[in-house]
C-alpha cells in the first residue's frame, strides 16, 4: 500500500512558496496528523514524515530500515525530479553496513585531525574582512553578507580549497540544497570542480581534509573522495550558515532573549542549542527505506517508501524528554545512530566563533523587522534574510586575539 491507497485528504506539501514562507505551519500540520504522517515532497511524490521524537529515535536505531534508495519505486520509474533525487539518491546517497563503516571511519579520522584552534583563527579572519566591508554602512543582511560567506569560506579552507574554488562550490551547493530546478546542472558542475581539486591534491597533498581522505588506510578512490567532499559541502555549509543566521535572529528579536541578554544571563552557546530545537537548520532529512513491510508507531510503511525525519518537528515535540529543561540537548539536530553527523565539533566551532565575533564587533546590533521568512527547499530551515542596524560611526574592528566578548 502506498499513499495513493490510503484515501486520505491531500497531505501537507514540503515544497513550494507557501512552505518556504511558513514552514512551521506545515510542520505543525504534520505533527497534528500523528507521529508518522504522509507528506507530498514533490508534485505527485509522497513520503512518510516522522514528527515524534520517540518515533524518530526508533527509526534511526532500527536495522530493518536502510539508507539505500534502491527500492524506491518512484525513483526507479523516473518519477522523482532530479533536484530531489540528488539529495535522496544521487551523488550524496548513503551506504549501509561494512561499506558505510569503511567510508565513515575515513571521514571521522580526517575530521578529527582538524585543528579547531586554527579553525577559530580562520573564522575570525574571515569575519573581520566581512564586517569591515559593510561596517561603515550601518546596516547589513547578516545572512547573505555574513553567515553564508563565513561558513563557506571556513569549510572550504578546512577542505583545502582555494578561494576561487570556494566561490564556485558555494553557488552549486546552495542550488542543490534548495532543490532548485537547475540543481542537476549544478551537481554536474560541482562534480567537475571536485574532480579537479581531488586530482590536484592527489599530486600535491597538504594539511587538509581532502588530502587526509586520499591518504587514509581505507584507500578511498578518487570518486569516493569526491562524493564525501560533496556531502560535506552540501550537508555542511548550508546548515552551518543557517545555524549562525537563525541564532543571531533569535538573539536579536525574541523578547525573552533580549531581556536576558541585558543581564548577561544567556550565553551564545545556550542560544545556539535552543536554535537547534526551535528552528533546526536541517528541516527534513535522514531519509530511510523499509527493507520489507513495517509498522512504525502504528503506521504501515510500504517497502521502499521514503521515511524522513522532520528534525524541525521533533525538536518542538512537547513530549520530547527534557524539552523544557534548561540546556537540554535531547534534540535530534545531529541525527543519531550510525549516521549521526560526523562534523558536530567543526560546525559548532565555526558557528560559535562567527556569532561571537559579529556580536562583539557590532555590539549595538538591532533587528528592526522581527518577522522571518525561509529559503526554499524541503531539507533546510534557513532565514532568507537577517537584516540588522547598528551605529556606522563606531570603528568596526573585531579583536585579533580571540578575546571576543561573550554574552
Amino acid at each position: 500500500m502506498t499513499y495513493a491507497h490510503t484515501q486520505q485528504a491531500a497531505p501537507p506539501r514540503l515544497f513550494g512558496e507557501a512552505f518556504s514562507e511558513s514552514p512551521a505551519i506545515v510542520h505543525a500540520q504534520l505533527s497534528d496528523a500523528g507521529p508518522v504522517a504522509w507528506a507530498e515532497i514533490a508534485p505527485g511524490i509522497y513520503a512518510l514524515v516522522v514528527t515524534s521524537h520517540t518515533a524518530a529515535r526508533e527509526l534511526l536505531a532500527d536495522p530493518d530500515f536502510t539508507r539505500n534508495p534502491g527500492a524506491w519505486e518512484a525513483l526507479a520509474q523516473g518519477m522523482v525530479p532530479p533536484s530531489l533525487a540528488l539529495m535522496y539518491a544521487g551523488g550524496l546517497q548513503h551506504t549501509d553496513g561494512a561499506e558505510h563503516e569503511r567510508l565513515r571511519q575515513a571521514v571521522d579520522d580526517s575530521l578529527h585531525s582538524i585543528d579547531l584552534h586554527g579553525v577559530r583563527r580562520t573564522v575570525r579572519r574571515l569575519a573581520r574582512e566581512l564586517i569591515d566591508a559593510f561596517g561603515h554602512r550601518g546596516h547589513a543582511d547578516l545572512m547573505a553578507e555574513y553567515a553564508d560567506r563565513v561558513a563557506l569560506g571556513t569549510l572550504a579552507d578546512v577542505l583545502g580549497f582555494t578561494p576561487g574554488d570556494a566561490d564556485h562550490v558555494g553557488r552549486f551547493a546552495r542550488t542543490i540544497i534548495a532543490a532548485a530546478p537547475d540543481a542537476a546542472a549544478s551537481s554536474a558542475e560541482l562534480a567537475q570542480v571536485l574532480r579537479e581539486i581531488v586530482a590536484a591534491k592527489r599530486a600535491r597533498p597538504g594539511a587538509d581534509v581532502t588530502s587526509w581522505l586520499l591518504a587514509h588506510p581505507a584507500r578511498l578512490d578518487d570518486a569516493e573522495v569526491e562524493r564525501q567532499l560533496a556531502a560535506m559541502l552540501v550537508l555542511g555549509t548550508a546548515p552551518t550558515s543557517a545555524w549562525i543566521g537563525a541564532t543571531l535572529h533569535l538573539l536579536l528579536t525574541d523578547p525573552v532573549y533580549a531581556g536576558e541578554l541585558v543581564g548577561g544571563a544567556v550565553t551564545i552557546r545556550q542560544a545556539m542549542n535552543d536554535t537547534l530545537s526551535l528552528r533546526c537548520p536541517v528541516a527534513n532529512s535522514s531519509v530511510h527505506y523499509a527493507r520489507y513491510p513495517k509498522v512504525l508507531h502504528g503506521v504501515y510503511v510500504p517497502p521502499g517508501t521514503p521515511v524522513l525525519v522532520s528534525h524541525a518537528a521533533t525538536g518542538l515535540d512537547p513530549s520530547r524528554p527534557g524539552r523544557h529543561v534548561p540546556r537540554d540537548r535531547s534534540h535530534l539536530a545531529w541525527s543519531a545512530g550510525a549516521h549521526r553527523c560526523p562534523a558536530q565539533r567543526l560546525a559548532t566551532t565555526i558557528a560559535e566563533t562567527a556569532i561571537e565575533t559579529v556580536v562583539d564587533a557590532l555590539w549595538d546590533l538591532t533587528a528592526p523587522v522581527p518577522a522571518i521568512s525561509g529559503r526554499p527547499g524541503p531539507f533546510q530551515q534557513c532565514p532568507a534574510h537577517v537584516g540588522v542596524l547598528f551605529a556606522p560611526e563606531i570603528r568596526r574592528k573585531a579583536p585579533d586575539d580571540g578575546t571576543a566578548r561573550r554574552l
